[in-house]
């Protein structure tokens, strides 16, 4: 299965595609790196666990992944500069310091899979900056990353983990769920794998305002399975 990060920047979409397998049943050690050095670009680096051909695949993708969130950071950088030339930031210099960075959180790590999160943020102008979250599992058994349709593989199930979902946050002022409607879960939803169930990521704004960021909503195995 093919992984696209989704990185919105400026006014464009911006894919690249990237396909990150696992292949060992031993509990992988995950590190920091940054791209070109550049502290703001954090991105995870397998260094033990896994095989040397499979960490060399991991590593591959992700440095391609560090390769594509600098290109991001230059091209910010280069809007800044026109955009410092225009009256209007020479009058708010303080609303055109642009800034785009990328983060990880490691949220599974044990025999059976790897979990973590990636995310961006980018600032180029306005109230605040927009970022996007990940959620990215690898099966240590199979070597391939574990889509969600692999967990959730028919609509009733989809449907149930939805219907849950709206149950638990429908009486709760901090989200916007007022119906069924406003909870979609979908093949394209990121979700992170857990011990005893997944959690559903949503992205600003899906389910709740921007101050809430990107919600992580538990769902037990007990409700799709």
């Amino acid at each position: 299965m093919k992984k696209s990060w989704f990185i919105p920047l400026l006014s464009a979409t911006l894919l690249l595609p990237t396909t990150l397998s696992v292949d060992a049943a031993t509990k992988p050690t995950v590190i920091t790196k940054y791209a070109k050095d550049k502290k703001a670009l954090k991105y995870p680096y397998v260094t033990k666990g896994p095989s040397t051909s499979v960490q060399k695949t991991i590593n591959t993708d992700l440095t391609d992944f560090s390769k594509f969130a600098y290109q991001n950071y230059l091209e910010i950088e280069a809007f800044e500069k026109e955009e410092r030339k225009t009256s209007y930031c020479k009058k708010n210099p303080s609303m055109c310091n642009y800034t785009y960075s990328t983060s990880y959180k490691v949220t599974g790590n044990n025999t059976s899979y790897l979990t973590f999160t990636l995310s961006d943020y980018s600032y180029t102008g306005g109230a605040h900056g927009f970022g996007y979250k990940y959620g990215v599992n690898y099966s240590l058994k199979t070597g391939k990353e574990v889509p969600i349709t692999s967990v959730l593989k028919t609509s009733t199930q989809f449907k149930k983990v939805e219907k849950y979902i709206y149950n638990k946050l429908k009486n709760n002022d901090d989200y916007f769920v007022d119906t069924l409607g406003d909870v979609d879960v979908s093949k394209k939803s990121e979700y992170l794998m857990m011990k005893d169930g997944i959690k559903v990521v949503f992205q600003s704004y899906e389910i709740a305002p921007y101050s809430t960021g990107q919600p992580e909503i538990f769902v037990p195995k007990s409700v799709y399975n």
